[in-house]
């Protein structure tokens, strides 16, 4: 590693209306060096990874390559610079083999204009031997391989269309630990063939193996710049949180309600693993980790949407069978409110639909009447405050706040025996976040139990009694919400 940048950008700030993203802000990359970015949800660091990679080409600032102005106004333009994006959703093609996925778009033709595909073999194994992974027979479909090696495949993709600078989105949070492992090698035979590597990680232990240098992002400011030998993960905590942090972790939890409504034992699939916990009746439970830590898996799991292999969910005694579909769940009083609430509603549908369309049963058959339809939806977005209140409106219409409403209110006409939301208050304001957390603290009140999904400490530390921690598919910590617990001492155990 030269001490010389190869990238550098200078006072670089961007603004969104009237958000500023990023203000001022400097960041450099060394050849051969593993930079790592990181900070909380909002900080600022996909903003200027998008700059970096060309998928904003309006802001203000200096960005220089090779010592030299540029100015990359697409991600091809930015892959024919030389810097290449591996995000954290991988674009692979899981039926094809491994030598198709490393030569995607490009094959090698032979002299009559066909595929070359003996050649394509043959470099996409030399290819994947440099890097460490001699055993991987190329002509197999890429999806007979784990999630860690179609990683490497992807990285090997990219490196192979000319990238010298790899952005790295949170390349571990689906990874098991061996896989993560074997990506940390991966990276390390990368620097050995020179290549620079932004790392961006929500997980400090993983940032303090891999990188030379880490760059602390906070509210679209640079903190700091420090070499690996300068800082370690509390250090780090403190400049992410822009504050000391209390070093003693709280004391395990007890539940804070008599009555069990919720018991799940040794749950596990791919993407977890021994899940066990319960939530009481009057009770709000937090289930609190970084992206890819397995907690929204898990909810899908509680309603019938993802596989389960092992282990037992119990709903007021009531044991589900090992296979369920969410329709069975949703019989049994589970509600289930998605994180991605956009594609959970019909953004062209009317209010009363969207409420009406898990109760069409229940309301009068498959196509009841509007009539009985506006009857059972009207309560129910008055209860939650959806405003306008229009139920003849288009959801589409509403405001993030009022949409995520919506998504509540099509539970509450036929209460659930848990409610379980994923990321309630994501993308909202002060104001739309207050209200929703405020209808969870009623139906608390009101004797429902409820479990609460987030990666937003500030999500589960405002609303919930107890808090469960997950990391890389089990959970780690159980607590108390009291004053002793704070966002330091959730990012600590991630």
């Amino acid at each position: 590693m030269t001490d010389q940048p190869i990238l550098e950008l200078k006072h670089i700030s961007k603004r969104f209306g009237g958000l500023q993203a990023l203000d001022n802000v400097d960041f450099d990359l060394r050849e051969g060096e593993t930079h790592a970015l990181v900070g909380e949800n909002g900080a600022g660091k996909s903003t200027l990874m998008r700059i970096l990679s060309g998928v904003y080409a309006e802001y203000e600032g200096e960005f220089r390559l090779d010592g030299q102005p540029v100015h990359l106004n697409s991600p091809a333009n930015a892959l024919a610079r030389g810097i290449g994006m591996i995000h954290q959703e991988l674009s692979v093609m899981p039926e094809l083999s491994v030598a198709e996925n490393v030569f995607l778009g490009r094959q090698p033709l032979t002299a009559f204009g066909t595929i070359d595909w003996r050649r394509m073999n043959r470099v996409a194994a030399e290819e994947l031997t440099k890097l460490g992974f001699p055993d991987i027979d190329v002509r197999r479909p890429l999806e007979q391989y784990p999630l860690g090696i179609q990683q490497v495949v992807e990285v090997l993709r990219v490196i192979l269309s000319g990238a010298r600078v790899l952005i790295m989105d949170e390349p571990t949070s689906a990874l098991s630990p061996s896989e993560v492992d074997h990506l940390i090698g991966l990276i390390a035979a990368l620097r050995e063939q020179k290549r620079s590597i932004i790392y961006i990680s929500h997980f400090l232990e993983e940032i303090m193996r891999v990188c030379d240098r880490v760059t602390v992002l906070r509210d679209g400011r640079k903190v700091a710049t420090l070499r690996r030998d300068e800082t370690n993960m509390n250090h780090l905590i403190a400049l992410i949180l822009g504050r000391e942090i209390n070093a003693t972790l709280p004391t395990a939890a007890v539940r804070t309600s008599e009555k069990v409504m919720l018991s799940v034992k040794h749950l596990s699939s791919d993407a977890f693993r021994d899940i066990n916990l319960e939530v009481g009746a009057g009770e709000i439970v937090g289930l609190y980790g970084a992206v890819g830590a397995g907690h929204f898996n898990v909810a899908k799991a509680l309603f019938g949407m993802y596989r389960i292999d092992a282990g037992e969910i119990s709903l007021d005694g009531d044991i589900f069978p090992r296979r369920f579909s969410a329709r069975y769940a949703i019989k049994r009083g589970v509600a289930y409110a998605t994180e991605s609430r956009r594609k959970s509603l019909f953004l062209d549908e009317a209010n009363y639909r969207n409420i009406t369309l898990p109760h069409l049963a229940r309301i009068g058959g498959i196509a009841p009447r509007a009539s009985r339809e506006l009857a059972f939806a009207a309560p129910a977005m008055t209860r939650v405050n959806v405003q306008p209140n229009e139920p003849k409106s288009a959801v589409g219409k509403l405001s993030g706040g009022n949409q995520q409403k919506v998504a509540i209110a099509r539970w509450i006409t036929y209460p659930p025996k848990i409610f379980i939301v994923s990321e309630p208050t994501r993308g909202m304001d002060v104001g739309a976040k207050n209200e929703v957390l405020g209808i969870l603290r009623n139906f608390r009140n009101d004797g429902y139990a409820v479990l609460v999904v987030s990666s937003e400490p500030e999500t589960v530390l405002a609303v919930c009694d107890r808090i469960l921690v997950m990391s890389r598919g089990g959970i780690v910590a159980e607590m108390v919400n009291s004053d002793a617990v704070n966002k330091d001492t959730l990012m600590r155990l991630l």
